[in-house]
């Protein structure tokens, strides 16, 4: 996997015609950097951080927290 610098994010996405954006960033980033990524045209967002985010009516946005997926997945493997 290439690693590309911030700065060529919107090159990226439309060369590689990229529709799919992770965010694992602190949810005081999280807006900036959804806004970044719907402006380079991503249109389905994984949201892995704790914040509420503001995107327009056809960008899908999936909001999970890793740690509590974890500790529910051993829950149900342990008990």
């Amino acid at each position: 996997v290439a690693v590309s610098d911030y700065g060529q994010l919107g090159a990226a996405v439309r060369e590689k015609n990229i529709i799919v954006g992770v965010l694992a960033v602190p949810a005081e980033s999280a807006q900036g950097a959804a806004d970044d990524l719907v402006g380079a045209g991503v249109r389905i967002l994984f949201n892995y951080s704790e914040a509420l985010l503001d995107v327009p009516p056809d960008v899908a946005v999936h909001t999970s927290n890793p740690a509590v997926e974890l500790l529910h997945a051993l829950y149900f493997h342990l008990t």
